[in-house]
């Protein structure tokens, strides 16, 4: 029982450190430094990290990486975007937990979504509700910038890359149709039609298609969208990818309008 309450001291004196270091996420390598800083032998650590577990003062997102809870009472808890990118690394917010983000819609959805270039592996029976990877290839993984969400730094898809990843997987931004009202809200405000028109470029050729279809039916001149107009495609597109397979065809755009 003394040596449990020794690790246990060992693991709360870890915490506080880290803490006070401004971590809310920590590996097992920084809580071992935080330990040796306080002259705390390292072979303590392992256990004292498991016994921390058992109290629920920090819990585990992936093999090695901690957050604290808040039964620990020495920090505010990460913010869920800070988890999903502690859970899969590199990462960014993407899709319709960006959309909302940014203003695009009003809708706030209960899944916390990103986009990775690389597999996944989460403790799925925990997170699986609550956050969804999906996986990039990585000469697609671009679009992003920093911002702060409380205490923490995250990168998140931008507007343009947000409305993109839309067009290519809309049952991951609510639907079609939210996804057509986020485009009005973007055009309304910030929207950088050569920075978006750029960045389809670099995707597949559906989603420069399916692109110049809605910013023409937006308002957007055609002298505009002449990189986009001279994608060459000789293949049909559904401008609803999740939608019907009938619909009137568009030939200037080879997309099918099946809304």
């Amino acid at each position: 029982m003394g040596n449990r309450r020794k690790k246990t001291l060992v693991g709360l004196e870890m915490l506080r450190i880290l803490a006070s270091d401004g971590y809310r996420i920590f590996t097992s390598e920084e809580a071992m430094a935080a330990a040796a800083s306080a002259g705390i032998s390292e072979k303590y650590t392992p256990e004292a990290l498991t016994l921390l577990k058992k109290n629920n003062w920090i819990e585990s997102l992936r093999k090695g990486v901690y957050a604290f809870t808040p039964e620990s009472g020495l920090f505010t808890p990460p913010h869920d975007f800070e988890i999903a990118q502690a859970l899969v690394f590199p990462s960014a917010i993407s899709h319709w937990t960006a959309m909302h983000f940014h203003g695009l819609t009003q809708q706030t959805p209960n899944i916390i979504y990103s986009i990775t270039p690389k597999s996944t592996n989460i403790p799925r029976k925990i997170y699986s509700d609550v956050y969804r990877f999906i996986r990039v290839q990585p000469e697609y993984f671009f679009g992003f910038e920093k911002v702060w969400v409380e205490e923490a730094q995250i990168q998140i898809t931008d507007v343009e890359r947000t409305l993109l990843d839309g067009l290519r997987q809309p049952q991951y931004c609510g639907n079609f149709a939210e996804l057509l009202h986020a485009f009005k809200i973007g055009m309304s405000s910030d929207l950088d039609i050569e920075k978006i028109i750029q960045y389809a470029l670099k995707l597949e050729k559906v989603v420069s298609k399916r692109l110049g279809y809605i910013l023409q039916q937006l308002g957007v001149s055609t002298d505009k969208l002449k990189p986009l107009l001279e994608v060459e495609t000789t293949n049909l597109t559904p401008l609803d990818p999740t939608g019907s397979k009938r619909g009137p065809i568009n030939k200037t755009w080879m997309i099918m309008e099946n809304l």
